[in-house]
C-alpha cells in the first residue's frame, strides 16, 4: 500500500542546478520525490547507507522524512519529480503486486535506477521547456502521466520492485513514531518503550523497516541534523550538543570527527558563505 503525501499538490517537475562544491547539500525531505540527474556527477548518502555515486541519466528516490546528503562532484543539472505515490500506483496497475517479484529474504540496497534513452529525451525536453519559462500546469500534468507510463513500459517488474521497495513497506506508523522521537531519547530502550515493544522486538522491526540496525541509523540521522545545525545556524557548539543530547562539546567534537573527519569548528569554517540547504 502506498502512503499518500500529507498535503497532496499538483504533480510538478522542477529543474535543479548545482555548482561543484566540497560542502554537502542537505536535502529537504518534507515530501518524497524522484531526482533524475541529466548532467554532471553527484554522490548521495541516504540514512545509514554508504554514499552512492550518481551519473547522468540515473534516478534516485528520496524518501520523505529520511536523511539525504548530496555532494556535487561536477556542475550538475537535474529534475526533481514529485508524487512518488503516483508512479508507484501506475506500476502496480501495470505489474500487479510488486512484492511477488522480489526474492525471498530480499534486502533493500540504495541504488540508482539507470536511465532509458526515450525517457531521458522526454525529461530533457521538459527541462528545456521549464528553463524557457513556458511550462504550464497542463504540461506538468502531462509530463507526469507520460513519465509514469514510460517507466512502467521500459522497465521490468523486478527492476521496479527493487527500486520502489521503500514505498511498499507497511510500517508507516512505526516509521513516523521512530522519526518523531529518535532525536529526543537518550537510548534505544527508551525509544522501544515509546513504541510499546520489548527491546528485542523493536530492533527486529526497526531493521525490517529502515534496512539498518537501529543504533547505526539513529547515529547517521543525528549526524545529519548536527551537521545541518553547524553550517546553517549561529548556535554555539554547546547549544547544539544540548539540543541533540550530546553530553558535552568535547563529545560533539569527537562525534563530528568520527562521522565527518572534521571538528565542528572546521565544518563551520569550510561552509562559511556556502548555500547548503536547497532541495535536491
Amino acid at each position: 500500500m502506498i502512503q499518500p503525501e500529507s498535503k497532496p499538490s499538483t504533480p510538478q517537475f522542477e529543474v535543479r542546478n548545482y555548482d561543484a562544491s566540497q560542502v554537502p547539500v542537505y536535502v529537504d525531505t518534507s515530501a518524497s520525490f524522484f531526482f533524475v540527474l541529466l548532467e554532471g556527477e553527484i554522490t548521495v548518502a541516504y540514512d545509514s547507507f554508504p554514499a552512492l555515486k550518481v551519473g547522468p541519466g540515473e534516478c534516485v528516490m528520496v524518501m520523505r522524512h529520511s536523511c539525504y546528503r548530496m555532494t556535487v562532484l561536477r556542475p550538475s543539472t537535474g529534475l526533481r519529480i514529485m508524487h512518488t505515490d503516483h508512479l508507484a500506483d501506475n506500476c502496480f496497475r501495470a505489474f500487479g503486486n510488486l512484492s511477488e517479484y522480489l526474492p525471498k529474504g530480499f534486502e533493500y540496497e540504495f541504488r540508482a535506477l539507470p536511465g532509458m534513452p526515450a525517457i531521458l529525451d522526454m525529461l530533457r525536453s521538459a527541462c528545456q521547456t521549464i528553463v524557457d519559462g513556458v511550462a504550464t500546469p497542463r504540461m506538468q500534468s502531462m509530463w507526469t502521466e507520460l513519465f509514469t507510463d514510460m517507466v512502467a513500459a521500459y522497465y521490468t517488474a523486478p527492476q521496479v520492485a527493487r527500486f520502489l521497495f521503500p514505498l511498499m513497506a507497511s510500517d508507516y506508523d512505526f516509521r513516523h513514531l521512530v522519526i518523531e522521537h529518535s532525536m529526543r531519547v537518550k537510548d534505544l530502550p527508551e525509544l522501544a518503550t515509546i513504541c510499546r515493544m520489548s527491546l528485542s522486538t523493536f530492533k527486529r522491526r526497526f531493521k525490517r523497516t529502515f534496512h539498518a540496525p537501529a543504533h547505526t541509523w539513529i547515529a547517521a540521522r543525528k549526524a545529519h541534523f548536527i551537521y545541518s545545525e553547524i553550517i546553517n545556524t549561529k548556535k554555539t557548539f554547546v547549544e547544539i550538543a544540548e539540543q541533540f543530547n550530546v553530553s558535552s562539546s568535547a563529545y560533539l567534537t569527537a562525534f563530528c570527527k568520527q562521522h565527518f573527519g572534521l571538528t565542528p569548528q572546521e565544518i563551520r569554517r569550510r561552509s562559511h558563505g556556502a548555500y547548503t540547504t536547497p532541495s535536491m
